[in-house]
C-alpha cells in the first residue's frame, strides 16, 4: 500500500524578539492542525461539519505521530492536507520548510498489518 511519509519534526527559525534575533522551534505538527482547520479571510477552504471533523481526525493522528517525527497518511488523507494548504494564503518565510515538507512528501510502499507476501 502506498502511503505518503511528511516530516514533523520542528525545526528552527528565526524571530525578532525585544533581546534581538532569536532562535526559536517551529512546530510542524501545530502548523499542520491551524491550517487544515483554518476559516475566515486567510483561506479559501470552506468547511462544512463532516469536512471539519474529517480534517480534526487527521490533525489528530498526525498530533499522534509526533514523537516519531513523521507521519505517514493514506493518499486520501494527505489529499485533504494539501487541499487544506492550496486553499490557505497567510504562509511567510517562517513557512517555507513547512511549505516544502507537504509539497515533497515522500511517497512510501507500506506493507499492510496481517497481509504478508507468500
Amino acid at each position: 500500500m502506498k502511503m505518503k511519509k511528511i516530516n514533523i519534526k520542528a525545526y528552527k527559525v528565526e524571530a525578532i524578539t525585544d533581546k534581538g534575533p532569536q532562535s526559536m522551534p517551529y512546530s510542524v505538527v501545530y502548523s499542520i492542525e491551524n491550517v487544515m482547520l483554518a476559516n475566515g479571510p486567510m483561506t479559501s477552504q470552506k468547511l462544512n461539519m463532516s469536512g471539519t471533523l474529517r480534517n480534526s481526525r487527521i490533525a489528530e493522528k498526525i498530533k499522534g505521530a509526533e514523537e516519531k517525527g513523521y507521519i505517514l497518511l493514506e493518499e486520501s488523507e494527505f489529499i485533504e492536507v494539501k487541499k487544506s494548504f492550496e486553499a490557505f494564503s497567510g504562509f511567510g518565510k517562517n513557512e517555507v520548510e513547512l511549505c516544502k515538507r507537504i509539497e515533497q512528501a515522500e511517497t512510501v510502499e507500506v506493507e499492510e498489518k496481517g497481509k504478508k507476501n507468500k
